[in-house]
């Protein structure tokens, strides 16, 4: 680990305190440190008349920016996923300034940045800038945006429209629907959700005058990615003399991976001042300013034949992405979830449009799944629709439908070739466990106590390892990742690793691996992340991958070291390489044996050299996983007052060979409680005619708690081995990939006796009012 700054010049501690990795951003506060606020905007839509700053020009204050003080060499944030429309042409790509220039277009976006001595100061002056507005009509519903004589957010996007894309035979799809025997159809709403990580975004930026070196510390899911992008794409500078350190992460579910103009502005001001310059994001401008989730309107139509088998599946997709662009939303709708709109069924065919809208809301991008969890969320509930309609039983529907052990290799609808699964012994465990057999008594009882009872099943299929987004980046490209093992004084070993985790445990993970690997103990291993000083390149953490990159670097890292030290103990021992053999443990050869620790430690010249056997490696991920599971859930609505009570919860996975039972079995808890959020608390609202976010806080935006959570049963179904040299899948985002559909086909359920084919109409989030309304219509 470095110790030292350019030129031999000492670390100062508060950076060191941020390599380190052991606080937050917002614990570090650099000596003579100035401080960032800005001046958002209170309207979702208007045009910029005037700026007037003179009344902050008061004492402490040292900055103030608007856009026309931003260097001219400066890029707009970019978009980094291309895609072509249906026509041939490619999606427009409106630009993300650091501040808004001639008008603003969503509530919160950023106008003027303020720095000053104190954060008081810079707060107190940022609310005396007078910023003159002309407002302009507003529009935040995508399918509104979308229709003629809506207000046009950008000029040279008509309608708003950013893309429209589309994948599969719409003609074999079409014809399939016309011959079959049962067709069904459904609208959904896959709400919008505030992402809501418990620690809020920061950046602190540095320049050191002296060396030129610059230094960014921020919260993300990726430490290189963060760096490139901005230095390379946004500001023009050679990423090499960029160093960015994330610190402990608290939180992220997607919304840290991505580039802000905060974290650019801070750079270029502490470059322009000399000095460090931190900004702490609020709450509040979390709520405006962080990339939000979800936001997809879809109709989905299931075609079936006389023996209850799916013929084809058409879905048609508005998918809303705000008012920028931001760095993968196009991926979200498109090629990364409508792959997954086959799930594990047998379909015969497939066809899928989407439509990607601006509008005057918040960015919108990847949440825990990206994209997977809308496509499973439509599919599954499509099929119990076709169950309901067809007066057969929910998991004999899907029995009938799901990949086979006897079919694999099997190709999906979508394209995607699978191995191996346990789809349909996980849908039979799942419905052992919850007793389903039973559960028309239950049923029966429920009515007699004034409640009604419902369950619900979901399948869920995942695609993880990053396979899709390298595809897009480069044509045939595979994902990388890198890790770097050091030997240290005193036995200890550190490794620096590519990954980023913002609570999931995946330093036990790597520990564990390692040890197990090099035959250690895993309390003489260390590891790192969040710096780019100690990797030259990382793909960062997203989309349930970061187990499978990081294990295949680590492994790859620890074959060099094994590969290093028989070498070393060859030259030592006076014997050919190929005569020292490693083996449970231990260098062998003839007579002679030792761990890798006593070579280690007899291989330190003390020089204060890099230890002979330390290594970096990077490595290629070949292929991705498909973790895939059953939820099911049965719950009691209240019809008196619409009110949901979750009775028990069952999920069974297939997540192939398991390094820490805890930790995947914490992250599965973590995302069926934001998946039961979403369904039935988070509502985030915007005033239909000004645009403006109406559920700005926890207390009008409602996460789940505690209290609403039944007792998870997460079982683990082995038999099946990912493609991979530990055999692992991805885990991290399933339970928000099974847990929407679950609940809402079980609320479905529960309220099909009263009201019929009108069930099916519910949607997310199923509040009580919603719920109440439902069981009540009022007749004008």
């Amino acid at each position: 680990m470095k110790s030292e700054g350019i030129g031999g010049a000492p670390e100062p501690e508060w950076l060191r305190e941020a390599q380190a990795g052991g606080c937050y951003t917002e614990d570090i506060t650099p000596s003579a440190c100035l401080h960032a606020a800005f001046v958002r905007s209170p309207h979702a839509h208007a045009e910029i008349l005037s700026i007037d700053t003179s009344a902050s020009q008061v004492e402490g204050v040292v900055g103030i920016w608007t856009a026309a003080d931003i260097p001219a060499n400066v890029q707009a944030i970019p978009c980094i996923v291309p895609l072509i429309n249906h026509d041939g042409t490619p999606r427009a790509n409106p630009p993300r300034r650091l501040l808004a220039l001639d008008k603003v277009r969503h509530e919160g976006e950023a106008v003027v940045l303020v720095i000053a001595t104190s954060l008081r100061t810079a707060l107190d002056a940022a609310r005396a800038v007078v910023v003159a507005y002309r407002p302009l009509p507003a529009v935040t519903d995508a399918a509104l945006a979308l229709l003629d004589g809506a207000p046009n957010i950008w000029n040279g996007i008509p309608r708003n429209l950013c893309f429209d894309w589309q994948m599969g035979d719409e003609a074999r799809v079409e014809s399939a629907i016309k011959g079959a025997s049962t067709v069904v159809e459904l609208e959904i709403t896959n709400n919008r959700v505030v992402v809501s990580p418990l620690e809020t975004r920061a950046a602190i930026g540095w320049t050191d005058l002296s060396s030129g070196r610059r230094v960014l510390i921020t919260s993300t899911q990726g430490v290189h990615w963060t760096r490139d992008v901005i230095a390379r794409d946004v500001l023009g500078w050679d990423p090499d003399t960029l160093d960015v350190i994330t610190p402990r992460v608290g939180g992220s579910f997607g919304a840290k991976i991505f580039v802000y103009p905060e974290q650019v502005l801070v750079l270029l001001a502490a470059e322009r001042l000399g000095v460090a310059v931190k900004w702490i994001g609020t709450r509040d401008e979390a709520f405006l300013t962080d990339t939000q989730g979800r936001d997809h309107r879809t109709r989905i139509q299931l075609a079936l034949d006389g023996d209850a088998r799916f013929l084809a599946l058409r879905a048609d997709t508005t998918a809303n992405l705000g008012a920028f662009l931001s760095n993968y939303a196009p991926f979200n709708p498109t090629t990364c979830g409508a792959p997954l709109l086959a799930g594990a069924y047998k379909i015969g065919c497939l066809y899928t449009r989407v439509k990607g809208a601006l509008s005057n809301t918040p960015p919108v991008d990847s949440y825990r799944g990206a994209g997977r969890p809308e496509a499973n969320y439509a599919l599954e509930r499509i099929i119990d629709v076709a169950a309901f309609k067809i007066g057969m039983d929910k998991v004999e529907l899907r029995r009938r439908n799901l990949i086979g052990p006897n079919d694999f290799p099997y190709t999906t609808a979508t394209g995607i070739r699978l191995s191996g699964g346990l789809f349909l012994d996980n849908l039979e465990k799942a419905a052992i466990a919850i007793e389903y057999s039973s559960y028309p008594k239950r049923k029966h009882r429920s009515k007699a106590n004034g409640r009604l009872r419902g369950i619900g099943v979901a399948n869920y299929l995942e695609a993880n390892g990053g396979m899709a987004l390298a595809r897009i980046q480069e044509a045939g490209g595979l994902p990388r990742e890198s890790a770097r093992i050091t030997f240290m004084p005193g036995g200890s070993l550190q490794v620096d690793i590519g990954t980023q985790s913002s609570g999931q445990g995946h330093r036990f993970s790597y520990r564990k691996i390692l040890s197990d690997h090099l035959q250690i103990p895993r309390a003489a291993i260390l590891v790192r992340q969040g710096r780019t000083d100690r990797l030259r390149q990382s793909t960062g953490t997203g989309g349930s991958k970061s187990l499978l990159a990081g294990s295949t670097a680590l492994l790859q890292a620890g074959d060099l070291v094994i590969e290093k030290a028989r070498l070393w103990a060859a030259r030592s021992w006076g014997v050919v390489p190929q005569n020292v053999a490693w083996s449970e443990g231990y260098f062998v050869a003839k007579s002679r044996r030792a761990t890798l620790l006593e070579l280690a430690e007899a291989a330190n010249d003390r020089s204060g050299n890099a230890h002979v056997f330390s290594v970096e490696a990077c490595a290629t991920i070949e292929a991705g996983t498909y973790g895939n599971g059953c939820h099911i859930c049965e719950l009691e609505v209240d019809p008196a007052t619409g009110e949901v009570a979750l009775l028990r919860y069952v999920c069974v996975n297939d997540f192939g060979e398991i390094v820490s039972q805890r930790n995947v079995k914490s992250q599965v808890h973590g995302g069926i409680a934001q998946g039961i959020g979403q369904s039935l608390y988070e509502d985030c609202r915007f005033d239909s005619c000004t645009g403006r976010l109406l559920t700005r806080d926890f207390g009008s935006y409602n996460l789940p708690q505690a209290k609403h959570m039944p007792r998870f049963e997460v079982l683990l179904n082995h038999g099946s081995r990912g493609s991979n040299r530990l055999g692992i899948k991805g885990c991290g985002e399933s339970g928000a990939s099974g847990a929407p559909p679950a609940v809402m086909n079980a609320l479905q359920d529960a309220l099909e006796k009263e009201i019929g084919l009108q069930a099916t109409q519910i949607q997310m989030p199923a509040t009580p009012d919603r719920i109440w309304n439902l069981l009540n219509p009022v007749l004008y």
